[in-house]
């Protein structure tokens, strides 16, 4: 892939991403929709796996990755969904603007990499900075904030070290195949957590009714 094209793509995804996670929480709680989004990607995951010919791999460092890859999904996603009921979206994607930093302390630690470099660290400053300065015009911090910036960060640090842990495995599978794998390990937490937390299948309508 060019890099213009990788840059856009970055771009899409975290310029929609943190207005999917709000957007699909509303009405339904957020543990229903980090559920059913995931559902739905396992389920989408393994019909491209299919489509383009590619299959999960059962040995043991492969079940390793996936065990990798799912705790990180499960941990974060669930963190980032409960948080977005607490914060902006925008803060969102400024919170996760620190997963280039935190990774690079751990694969500096856990993989022996030097990890980001004085140019890098300071492109990623600038870039934070920027967002701050955008996402805070208005902002009224409080008790919820807080507690929705603390969720935030248990999310990227989830995130980061499920990346390292992956990485430091390297079990040399495919990126889809690692992505599957991890719903597949992912998923049946989600429904569990759902489960235990007594949570109904919601109703169209009803929370009209209540307003």
């Amino acid at each position: 892939m060019s890099v213009p094209a990788a840059y856009v793509g970055v771009l899409l995804i975290w310029g929609t991403t943190p207005l999917a996670i709000q957007w699909s929480g509303q009405g339904v709680g957020y543990l229903f929709g980090v559920t059913g989004r995931m559902v739905i990607g396992v389920v989408l995951a393994l019909l491209l796996l299919r489509l383009i010919g590619l299959r999960l791999a059962w040995h043991k460092t492969a079940r390793h990755t996936y065990m990798a890859a799912g705790l990180g999904i499960f941990i974060a996603m669930t963190s980032v969904y409960w948080s977005a009921q607490y914060i902006p979206s925008g803060w969102i994607s400024v919170i996760f603007g620190l997963s280039p930093i935190i990774t690079g302390l751990m694969a500096r630690y856990w993989l022996n990499e030097r990890g980001m470099d004085a140019s890098r660290l300071v492109a990623v400053l600038i870039s934070l900075s920027g967002l701050v300065t955008i996402f805070s015009v208005g902002i009224k911090a409080g008790p919820e904030f807080a507690l929705g910036l603390c969720g935030m960060l248990v999310s990227v640090i989830t995130h980061s070290a499920s990346a390292v842990w992956i990485k430091r495995i390297d079990a040399q599978l495919h990126g889809l195949v690692v992505t599957a794998g991890g719903l597949l390990i992912a998923v049946p937490l989600f429904l569990l957590s759902w489960f235990i937390q007594g949570e109904s299948w919601p109703l169209p309508g009803i929370h009209q009714l209540h307003d």
